[in-house]
């Protein structure tokens, strides 16, 4: 089983990588900079700044499963702790692609309409990784005498 784990953590970390650098033109896809002016500068920076928020915590995703993945396999309260944030992040973020966004504005094109499968597709795969470490660590699944 801990071998299905390090696997899931090189794919769910590449994946992260990529959502990471096709993040970058969301703004420009979606137009930000001609939407945005219609709010006040601090609302803007406010918008801005939630959004590098964002993004930074994809790319520390990403650094966690690509360069500590033993760590968050590591069965400690701290790996524990690490996992549960996880998972509950890509759990939300997998609850708005389904009940809080409205898409009905980008399903024009077929571009975004497959956009928007891969990205329900990356969310659910990495619920199901994060909620398995969170399952490994709490020894809830068991390691075939691995400690």
């Amino acid at each position: 089983m801990k071998e299905l784990f390090q696997i899931g953590l090189i794919l769910g970390g590449g994946s992260l990588v990529a959502l990471s650098v096709a993040s970058l033109w969301i703004p420009k896809a979606l137009g930000w900079r001609e939407k945005l002016t219609g709010l006040t500068p601090l609302m803007r920076e406010l918008w801005w700044t939630y959004s590098i928020y964002v993004w930074s915590s994809h790319v520390f995703f990403a650094v966690l499963a690509l360069a500590f993945g033993d760590w968050l396999m590591s069965r400690t309260g701290p790996a524990t702790a690490m996992t549960v944030f996880i998972l509950l992040w890509w759990s939300v973020r997998l609850g708005l692609q389904f009940f809080g966004f409205d898409l009905r504005e980008i399903e024009g094109s077929r571009v975004n309409r497959v956009a928007k499968h891969l990205l329900t597709l990356l969310f659910t795969g990495l619920v199901i990784l994060f909620g398995g470490l969170v399952a490994w660590n709490a020894g809830w699944i068991s390691g075939g005498g691995v400690p």
